[in-house]
Parts: structure tokens; C-alpha cells; sequence
């Protein structure tokens, strides 16, 4: 089915009025269903030396003018059969409408080189650069943190990941203090793609993030907890919040990431809780004695983040770009309106999409036990 395209100034949208104000003049959408409109043109292309591009973020007091995303520079091996190395920068980018930016400079994180240096893989492994930024500022008007992954590769001993931390007034005076979570020998090589919780009630925040787990021979991408009582000191592991295995369906059913939680005036689903993006892929299938990835999507999770556990996940995914090839992963959410939001995705590591969210058709993507009550 080819999806319903449209006009983003068409007058017959007038019960959103938020989105007919921030809409890109003739910016024109294609409805992926009742809650999504697909942006038709990409934010933003790869270009230059930045041969593959993902995980935008934007500074949340800056969201107008100022963002950062990955940039890979150089791709070793196939991206849809494990085991291919990406070698990565992070740089800012200008946004110049909610749907449209520019890539900027690379990103200057002062202490960064000293921290890296000081990772004993350092002197072992290759050190393939920053990867997967998260910004949020905390409290919500307070200081700027960036997360990011601090990856090392060894041809031999596999990976290891730390998810890095740096703060700052913005995100070009930033400076990197010691990783808040870092590999566990013998049980998983690291974490990333962190999901910031909101605080709970005791004062700590319940985490998600994006880790591994083995089982039969096989690796999951799993959602870990990952519990902060303060966002620059190190963090601690808890249990599995969502393993694909055991608690995916067919969509997710593979591995796993924890993307952002929508802000409860965009979508109040009650009290310690949040509804969040779950980025989730098929299995892996074998082809001609390859094991190949499945397909990434961005589906919807529910997080009751005082006890650290994932409620629900939706049975089939929210947002599936038509001309993904493998990949649609969403980073980010912008609400630019009272009922409308943007989420931002890569599609196949190619360009960054926008995808506007309408918050009260949304609602009846959810079950009657997550929603708020009346």
C-alpha cells in the first residue's frame, strides 16, 4: 500500500494546529498510519567523508539551533552481517526548521584524548571513536550531559564498550569525565544508547540502556537497567528489563535498544511511569551459510521506572520507514507543539528522517492497562 501523501500546510489538518505553525512551508508527508506522518524529504543527507550517518540528539534548550549526531568515517564488512567495524566521529548539527539541518564541525570535547587513553583496552584493542551521543540536561534547565559510547576493537577479543560521560554549559564547551558504565568480564562486553529516566521517588534514576546477553550460542542486544544516583558518578547494572528471546514478538525479536521516553505533556500515561521508543530488530536468518541481521524498526515500550520494569511493548512496530532496506532506528523526540512531536531516525545509516507524532491518536496504539486513568 503506498502511503497517503499530503501537503504539511493542507488546511484540512486544522485539528492540529501546533503542527500547521511549526510545519516547513509545503513540506510534504506520507501517512504511515493513523498516529505517523513521514516527513518525504530527509533532515539531513551523509556527505563528504561521512560515509554513513545515525543517532541524532539535540541540546534540549538549544533543540532550534544546535545538535550533534555519529558520523562514520569508515566501514569495514557488511552492516546487515555481523561482525562489520565502523570507525566514527560525533558533529554537531544546525538545525534550520524542526525538518531540516546542517552538518557542522566536528564536536571538541575537552579531557577526551586523557579518558580514552586511560581505558586499560587502550593498550590492546583499536580505539574506533565516539559513537551514539545522548543529550539531556538535568535537571531540565540545569547542566548539559552528553553520553556517548567509547568503543575498542580487537580482531581476536572481540569489542569492549564504555558509555561515556561529558558535561557543560552546551554542547561546544563540553569536558569528559570518567565512563559511568563500562564492560563486565565474563558476563557482557559494555553498554550504550542510553535511555534517561525521570528521577524516582528515592532519588535515583532507573536507567535503560542497550547491552548483550548469550544465550545458546547466541547474541541478544538486550535492554538493561542501569541505576544513576547522580548522572556524572558511576552507574550500576540491574537486571534485564527486556530480552528480545524471551519477551519480544516477531518484530523485536532479535535484539534490542532503548530509545527516548516521550515527556508526559506530549503523553501522560500516570504516575512513575513513561511511555519510551524501543528500537527492535528481527532474528537473525541465515542465508547461504551467512548469518544476516534482521530488520531494525521503532516500536513503543511502557517503563514503570520506580521498580525498573518494562510493562508492555508494542506487538508490531509504530514506525517502519517504506524505503528502509534494513533499517529504521529511531534517537530522538522533539515536541514542537502541545499534541505533536517529531521522532527523529536513521535509515540504513544513509539519512536522518523525521517522522511527526500526533499524541491523541497515539493513544489508541496503547492497551487499556497503560494508559492513564480519567
Amino acid at each position: 500500500m503506498v502511503p497517503e501523501q499530503r501537503d504539511a500546510t493542507d488546511p484540512s489538518d486544522a485539528a492540529d494546529p501546533d503542527w500547521l505553525v511549526h510545519a516547513t512551508p509545503k513540506c510534504e508527508t506520507s501517512r504511515l498510519n493513523d498516529a505517523v506522518e513521514m516527513v518525504c524529504r530527509p533532515v539531513i543527507h551523509a556527505e563528504g567523508r561521512s560515509t554513513h550517518i545515525m543517532a541524532i540528539q539535540f541540546d534540549p534548550l538549544e533543540s532550534e539551533s544546535l545538535g550533534v549526531m555519529r558520523c562514520v568515517e569508515s566501514r569495514e564488512g557488511n552492516v546487515s552481517v555481523p561482525g562489520y567495524v565502523d570507525r566514527s566521529v560525533l558533529r554537531l548539527v544546525e538545525p534550520t526548521s524542526p525538518f531540516t539541518a546542517e552538518t557542522g564541525d566536528s564536536i571538541e570535547i575537552a579531557g577526551s584524548e586523557e579518558i580514552v587513553w586511560g581505558l586499560p583496552e587502550y593498550r590492546t584493542h583499536e580505539f574506533l571513536g565516539f559513537e551514539d551521543p545522548v543529550c539531556r540536561r538535568l535537571p531540565a534547565d540545569g547542566t548539559l550531559h552528553l553520553y556517548c559510547t567509547i568503543p575498542f576493537y580487537d580482531e581476536d577479543h572481540g569489542t569492549a564498550m564504555y558509555l561515556g560521560h561529558a558535561s557543560g554549559e552546551d554542547l561546544r564547551s563540553l569536558e569528559m569525565t570518567d565512563p559511568v558504565l563500562g564492560p563486565v568480564e565474563g558476563v557482557h562486553a559494555g553498554a550504550k544508547e542510553p535511555a534517561i529516566a525521570p528521577p524516582s521517588t528515592e532519588g535515583h534514576r532507573n536507567n535503560l540502556v542497550e547491552s548483550v546477553d548469550v544465550e545458546d550460542g547466541t547474541n541478544y542486544s538486550v535492554v538493561r537497567v542501569a541505576t544513576a544516583q547522580d548522572p556524572a558518578d558511576p552507574w550500576e547494572y540491574g537486571e534485564i528489563a527486556f530480552h528480545p528471546a524471551e519477551d519480544g514478538d516477531e518484530w523485536c525479536g532479535g535484539h534490542a535498544s532503548p530509545g527516548p521516553f516521550l515527556p508526559p505533556s506530549f503523553l501522560d500515561v500516570g504516575e512513575g511511569r513513561r511511555i519510551g521508543i524501543l528500537n527492535g530488530r528481527e532474528e537473525n536468518v541465515r542465508d547461504d551459510e551467512t548469518t544476516r541481521y534482521g530488520t531494525f524498526s521503532v516500536g513503543l515500550l511502557c517503563y514503570d521506572y520506580e521498580s525498573g520494569t518494562v510493562e508492555w511493548t508494542s506487538s508490531e512496530p509504530l514506525i517502519r520507514d517504506p524505503t528502509a532496506r534494513t533499517i529504521t532506528f529511531a534517537s530522538a523526540f522533539r515536541q514542537i507543539g502541545p499534541t505533536t512531536g517529531v521522532v527523529y531516525a536513521h535509515v540504513d545509516d544513509s539519512f536522518i528522517r523525521a517522522y511527526v507524532v500526533h499524541a491523541d491518536r497515539l493513544q489508541s496504539f496503547l492497551p487499556a492497562s497503560v494508559t492513564a486513568p480519567a
